[in-house]
């Protein structure tokens, strides 16, 4: 046999306060809004590239989540990259790009990344970066 009590108006709220508080730890990253960057005018910058996105605390300590847009911004025979680096497990650097080719064409993705972050723009030729800006680091 089961027994059930009713519980307390100020019992339920304790319980409501003390759920609500062990949810809102585990999202926190969720709640911080995203911080946008834009590597116009910055030593990522490249004519004929425009890169820009934002950046958010990750999911685990030292994370970032990553959105990355890039747009052909001439009519020529290169496409537009942007380039981002990031720390991995060890003594290494993770690469990761987002490409585009054609004026006025736009391309985005997602990234879960190690900090710290670079982007950098690049002009493409055949898909293989043909000139670069200096890396720009990103941060929340």
């Amino acid at each position: 046999m089961r027994i059930t009590r009713p519980i307390r108006s100020g019992a339920l709220l304790a319980v409501t306060a003390a759920v609500g508080f062990s949810l809102s730890t585990g999202t926190a990253n969720a709640a911080i809004p995203p911080t946008s960057w834009n590597a116009t005018g910055t030593t990522a910058d490249v004519v004929g590239a425009h890169a820009w996105g934002t950046i958010t605390p990750g999911p685990a300590a030292g994370t970032y989540v990553v959105h990355a847009a890039i747009k052909d911004t001439k009519a020529d025979s290169h496409g537009a990259r942007v380039n981002l680096r990031a720390a991995c497990e060890g003594d290494c650097v993770s690469l990761v790009s987002v490409s585009t080719s054609g004026l006025d064409t736009t391309n985005s993705d997602d990234f879960t990344l190690k900090g710290p972050v670079t982007v950098q723009e690049c002009l493409t030729e055949a898909g293989v970066d043909y000139i670069c800006g200096e890396p720009y680091t990103i941060t929340p």
